[in-house]
C-alpha cells in the first residue's frame, strides 16, 4: 500500500512493507526520556474492516469484506472507502493492513530529540533504545577507532554488559543512519570491542576528531530480546529546537 510523503519540501510516494532501518534514537539522542503508552483491547476496537472500491471493469462501487480466520463475524467494522479504480485482490490487502494495525499496534514510543528528528520520515523504520537496565540494551559513544580489512577496533564511553545472551551491536554512523545489519562483537576489555570488517561501515568516512560533529554511536544488545523497532508516525516540533517522534 502507497502513501503521500512529503520530504524535504518534495512531494513523493512512500509504501508500506518490508523497509531497511533508517535510523537510531539512543539515550544520548534525546532531551527527555523516551514514553511508552500501551493501548489495552476494547470492545471499541474494530476487528473487521469492509473496503469499498470502484470495479475497473463495471465501474461499479464494490466492497469487499476483510476478517481473520478466527473471528469471520467481527462485532465492530470500520468502513473504509477508497476512490479509485483496482481490483478486489489489490483491496482486500489495503483492508487487510488497516486490520493488522488495529489488532497489533498497541504500543506507542515518543522521543523528544535535538534535531535528530528532522532525518527521519513518516513510516520509516527505526530503532528504539533506553537506558533501562532490565531492558538488555545499551548505549554509548565510540571515542577512538582503528580498522584493518580484518576486523574494526572500537574504544566506547561506557563499560559495556558481555553478560547477554549472544550479544550483538548496531552502529549509528554521523549522518544518523544505523549499520545495515546486526553486527556480532568480539571482547577485547570492558571498553573495548572489535566487529568483522565490512565496506557497509565504510570507517574510513567516520569523523572522530572534530569536536563540532557528534562522535558514532554503539547500541549494545541481547540477541534474544534486541532493542525495540518502531515505525515513525509523526515527526512534529515540541518546542526551542526540539522535535517529538511519534512511533507505533
Amino acid at each position: 500500500m502507497g502513501y503521500f510523503l512529503l520530504s524535504d519540501g518534495l512531494l513523493s510516494v512512500g509504501r508500506e512493507g518490508v523497509k531497511s532501518w533508517t535510523g537510531i534514537i539512543t539515550p544520548q539522542d534525546t532531551v527527555e526520556e523516551m514514553q511508552t503508552s500501551f493501548r489495552v483491547p476494547s470492545e471499541d476496537d474494530f476487528d473487521g474492516v469492509d473496503v469499498k472500491y470502484i470495479n475497473p471493469v463495471t465501474w461499479a462501487e464494490e466492497t469487499v469484506q476483510c476478517r481473520t480466520p478466527e473471528n469471520p463475524f467481527p462485532r465492530k467494522t470500520e468502513a473504509y472507502t477508497i476512490d479509485v479504480a483496482m481490483t478486489a485482490d489489490r483491496a482486500w490487502r489495503i483492508g487487510m493492513r488497516r486490520l493488522m494495525k488495529y489488532l497489533h499496534q498497541r504500543r506507542t514510543y515518543t522521543a523528544t530529540t535535538s534535531m535528530l528528528g528532522w532525518c527521519h520520515d513518516f513510516g520509516d523504520h527505526i530503532i528504539l533504545s533506553d537506558d533501562i537496565p532490565t531492558g538488555k540494551t545499551q548505549s554509548c559513544l565510540i571515542d577512538a577507532m582503528i580498522y584493518d580489512f580484518q576486523k574494526i577496533t572500537l574504544h566506547v564511553t561506557e563499560p559495556l554488559d558481555w553478560s547477554y545472551a549472544n550479544p550483538r551491536c548496531w552502529i549509528q554512523f554521523q549522518d544518523g543512519r544505523p549499520s545495515s545489519r546486526m553486527l556480532t562483537p568480539q571482547r577485547v576489555d570492558d571498553f573495548t570491542l572489535t566487529v568483522p570488517y565490512n565496506d557497509d561501515l565504510h570507517p574510513d568516512d567516520w569523523i572522530m576528531d572534530d569536536p563540532d560533529i557528534d562522535l558514532p554511536k554503539l547500541l549494545f544488545c541481547d540477541s534474544e530480546k534486541g532493542a525495540r523497532h518502531g515505525i515513525v508516525q509523526e515527526v512534529a516540533p515540541s518546542g526551542d529546537q526540539q522535535l517529538s517522534d511519534y512511533c507505533t
